[in-house]
């Protein structure tokens, strides 16, 4: 069983994320940070924030308070403050304290279960938020988004780590496949051997033959895989997520196998242009006309998304030709072109040198594609 390095840097420290709040206080002038989004409380504490895994509804909320230059109650008021307070109720006070919270200095404020957590929550002048819900405090939703999506250097280790560690996993439990499995035992042995590692499966997809086309997001049935396999998986463990597709030929892929190459070459542009700089709908549009150049339906690309933007959620913001966000090094992108009956995709990070690919496993067949290597399709024939 492995075991996360960055478990004290990430779940235990915060103090990355409290000077990107110093500074967006500052900004506006304010003293308190209120954050209740999930993909908030993941950056800012590394935490599970849900208790149902299915529902994007946290169990508690984060209360940073004493930044910037005008602190209530006479605190110093330097700008180098952030008490850390978590708003929860009674039911998840003890588990947040002794699990997810432990060794962190943070106050906790549980309410009676049957209470409205947001009664405890600051709001008005100088009380920046997420969500709405807070009277006359500031909407910072989208500062908060752009800071998010730049990773601090643990949070970069901690994806890292879990990208590693998913594209190892998956890569056994593919191998493992054999014809006749059933899609829905293929994916709860996923589940189950992500989980011994403490990933969490946040979305999974496994298609077998003609549903690998027909259906771009296969929820596993009941159905044998006999001739071709896709298993597609979202993990996320202290708060990042990683994204992976690993696909299986259990008969010779013949002339498929030029267009599995084919799409390969289209998967090349979104990486090429994946830079420090570049606006995302440019690199959106230069993945997308590949599709035609490379033999492809030039409107192949409207039939699924093409991915985006990662690293707290599977798609923090999937690309379109119009998205205006400029990458910037430490970003997290995540691009998954498809097509003819194949879907390719793995976890990046942008950086100065280039797009550094983490789902990587040393045990996968691997093409060499634009001077990159690139996951081939498993051949069991």
């Amino acid at each position: 069983m492995s075991t996360s390095t960055t478990d004290d840097s990430v779940r235990s420290g915060w103090e990355a994320q409290l000077d990107s709040l110093r500074q967006l206080a500052a900004r506006h002038d304010a003293h308190t940070v209120v954050l209740r989004d999930p993909l908030n409380l993941s950056w800012f504490t590394g935490a599970r924030w849900h208790v149902p895994q299915t529902l994007n509804m946290s169990c508690f909320d984060v209360v940073v308070s004493g930044l910037g230059p005008n602190v209530p109650g006479g605190g110093p008021g330097s700008g180098s403050g952030g008490d850390v307070r978590i708003i929860t109720n009674v039911i998840e006070a003890p588990r947040l304290r002794d699990v997810e919270f432990a060794g962190r200095v943070v106050d906790f404020d549980a309410v009676d279960w049957m209470e409205d957590r947001s009664a405890r929550l600051p709001s008005g002048a100088g009380v920046l938020t997420d969500l709405p819900g807070l009277s006359d405090s500031t909407d910072a939703a989208a500062e908060l988004a752009a800071i998010r999506r730049v990773l601090t250097a643990g949070q970069q280790e901690a994806l890292a780590e879990v990208c590693t560690d998913l594209a190892r996993i998956t890569g056994r439990v593919v191998s493992a496949i054999r014809p006749g499995d059933a899609e829905q035992h293929i994916a709860g042995s996923l589940v189950a051997a992500l989980l011994d590692e403490g990933i969490e499966t946040v979305a999974l997809f496994v298609g077998g033959d003609e549903r690998i086309g027909a259906h771009r997001h296969p929820l596993a049935t009941a159905l044998p895989v006999t001739d071709r396999v896709m298993v597609a998986c979202c993990g996320r463990r202290n708060g990042m997520v990683g994204t992976i597709t690993r696909m299986a030929s259990f008969r010779p892929l013949g002339g498929d196998a030029q267009e599995y190459q084919a799409l390969l070459r289209v998967e090349q542009e979104f990486l090429d242009a994946s830079k420090p700089g570049a606006v995302l709908g440019e690199v959106f549009r230069r993945g997308a006309e590949a599709y035609g150049l490379n033999g492809f339906d030039p409107q192949e690309w409207r039939r699924h998304h093409q991915g985006g933007l990662t690293g707290f959620n599977p798609r923090e913001l999937i690309a379109n030709p119009g998205t205006d966000v400029e990458l910037s090094a430490a970003m997290a992108l995540g691009w998954n072109p498809s097509g003819a009956g194949f879907k390719v995709e793995d976890t990046l990070l942008v950086t100065d040198n280039g797009p550094r690919i983490l789902t990587t496993d040393p045990d996968w067949p691997m093409l060499s594609v634009g001077g990159r290597a690139r996951p081939a399709v498993m051949d069991f024939s």
